[in-house]
């Protein structure tokens, strides 16, 4: 029995001298006015909590708000999405990376006083990205596009892919 305790201990204490935790997240400020329309205020914010696994792989939780501002009307989003990373390719500072994981969420929106009934959305899919180490403690993270399915109660379901400037993201990471 010592010796499975033993065993035991060793084990956990050789996975957590690999481990690493890292939290981090992204911030966005978007004003866009379409043509003859009023603007459109988007605000979100992004953080992250991520324990490595070793080189090659990492597992994520990531929570989601947005809040959306036209014409005297409110929308806000709130989700998340827990996802797993594998990094496929490293060169220098640079580290190459899929993310595949899926997320929950639920939208309102305010109309005054008013706030209307809530959509609930589910999502599933992977995104590629690049993260750049600026040191031992800081990284920079950008995601580029979209695989997925995305399914919003009573609105709309949608299948796809994207790589445009919707789909880019920026994001830090510290590393404890």
């Amino acid at each position: 029995m010592k010796k499975f305790i033993l065993a035991a201990m060793i084990a956990v204490s050789s996975l957590n001298a690999n481990a690493q935790v890292w939290m981090g997240g992204s911030l966005g400020l978007n004003f866009t006015k379409p043509d003859g329309g009023k603007t459109i205020t988007t605000f979100s914010i992004a953080p992250e909590i991520g324990y490595s696994l070793n080189d090659k792989w990492d597992i994520a939780l990531s929570i989601n708000e947005q809040i959306v501002s036209w014409d005297g009307t409110t929308a806000n989003s709130f989700s998340i999405a827990p996802y797993a990373r594998f990094t496929f390719a490293k060169s220098g500072i640079a580290s190459f990376f899929v993310d595949g994981g899926f997320g929950v969420g639920t939208s309102n929106y305010a109309n005054g006083y008013k706030l209307d009934d809530s959509q609930t959305s589910w999502f599933v899919g992977v995104r590629p990205g690049i993260k750049v180490a600026l040191s031992n403690k800081v990284s920079l993270v950008s995601h580029l596009g979209w695989l997925g399915y995305e399914k919003v109660q009573d609105s709309y379901s949608n299948f796809g892919f994207g790589v445009d400037n919707t789909a880019i993201d920026f994001g830090m990471y510290w590393n404890f």
